[in-house]
């Protein structure tokens, strides 16, 4: 058991008090004092290293009386930045410099060339990082976001099967190269969305919350009484590989009638005979033919299938809500939600359901970025609960 040492105690509150701000936007030492119980010194010791820190700046007055001491607290725009890499499934590599209030700063894209090549992807990987990265600033942390079963403690990618890597040390490798002190996190990517609609979109102050990501893969992200569930091996939420109806497509993963092989965007291109060039061309396109009967017929089998899962999900975990995001949420988000909601009235149990909010991400593609630097936010600011500190 982790001894409640001073130290252990002051991050935590640092943690909470920082938290606390970004979720109010703006708050002044007294409401914070309010809010947590926490002494006056001991708000004030803390607000002083934050500050210090530039994490929080001040900004006003508390109350309207002219003069007094600048009390109000926010978050720092112009303080130190998060770097957010995403790593997408056919090879696409997005990356951000973000500040703390969500804006990006840069932003720079590209391919992997080899994407079996591991070494060539740190290279690539590098070579973004290097780019981002700000003279003269401070990075509080580099989230990286990728697909497949991560070890996010070591940030080794235990198994992706669109890259046919196994137990690769990436954090240790860009670590590495980079001879840089910043924090380095690395996870799932749906895990990434998860966090992402946690700090910065409509997953904001849910306990329970499941989010499907549904673009070039499908997965679940889930999130029980505020925190990532991982399960065994960090392998919670592979949801992409289950079969749910007898079908003999074949899936990256080498085995046939997983969801991913019926549903993700390049087996519906795959059914449509067109070639597949990445997500943001196939969401445009079935959005442009979304008025043919077969196209919308394909559409509809699709929604229907992740209805059959969100099903399942809801009778194991009975959520708060059930968020969907990704590239084929936004081909058309209304019939998504039409067909899932038909598959849980025809066979989940009401009572269960009746109260679950189903809906879609708010983010557009070019603010999925911002996943990554949840990760560092996370890794960073996640208030621990008791069972963390055993």
């Amino acid at each position: 058991m982790k001894t409640l040492t001073n130290s252990v105690m002051n991050d935590i509150h640092k943690r909470m008090i920082f938290r606390l701000v970004w979720e109010r936007k703006i708050m002044s030492r007294t409401g914070i004092r309010t809010a947590l119980g926490l002494s006056k010194s001991t708000i004030s010791e803390i607000v002083r290293d934050l500050l210090e820190d530039g994490l929080v700046s001040e900004d006003g007055w508390e109350g309207k009386t002219g003069g007094r001491k600048r009390e109000l607290l926010r978050v720092n725009p112009h303080g130190p930045k998060v770097m957010s890499i995403l790593l997408r499934d056919f090879g696409a590599i997005e990356g951000a410099l973000i500040n703390l209030e969500g804006k990006v700063v840069k932003r720079i894209t590209t391919m992997l060339t080899a994407q079996n090549d591991v070494r060539a992807a740190v290279t690539t990987l590098l070579t973004v990082i290097r780019g981002l990265w700000p003279p003269r600033e401070r990075v509080l942390g580099i989230g990286l976001g990728v697909p497949g079963i991560v070890d996010h403690r070591q940030g080794v990618i235990v198994y992706s099967a669109h890259f046919h890597w196994q137990n690769v040390p990436l954090k240790d490798y860009l670590m590495r190269e980079l001879n840089e002190d910043v924090t380095i996190a690395v996870d799932n990517r749906t895990i990434s969305a998860t966090l992402g609609e946690k700090w910065f979109g409509s997953g904001e102050g849910t306990c329970n919350l499941i989010c499907l990501n549904c673009g070039e893969a499908v997965g679940a992200g889930i999130i029980m009484n505020g925190e990532i569930y991982r399960g065994g091996k960090d392998g919670a939420g592979e949801v992409g590989h289950i079969t749910l109806e007898p079908s003999r497509r074949p899936c990256f993963c080498g085995k046939r009638g997983c969801l991913e092989s019926l549903v993700a965007l390049p087996a519906l291109l795959d059914e449509l005979g067109e070639d597949y060039s990445g997500e943001a061309c196939a969401s445009t396109l079935l959005q442009s033919r979304f008025k043919e009967e077969r196209v919308r017929s394909l559409l509809e089998r699709a929604f229907s299938l992740l209805g059959e899962l969100v099903v399942i999900l809801v009778h194991l975990f009975v959520p708060e809500k059930i968020l969907f995001t990704g590239e084929l949420v936004r081909v058309s988000p209304a019939l998504l939600l039409e067909k899932v909601r038909e598959k849980l009235e025809e066979k989940a149990l009401r009572p269960l359901w009746e109260t679950v909010e189903l809906s879609c991400s708010p983010f557009s593609r070019e603010e999925e970025v911002l996943w990554g630097a949840a990760l560092v936010l996370e890794n960073l600011f996640r208030v621990p609960n008791f069972h963390s500190l055993v």
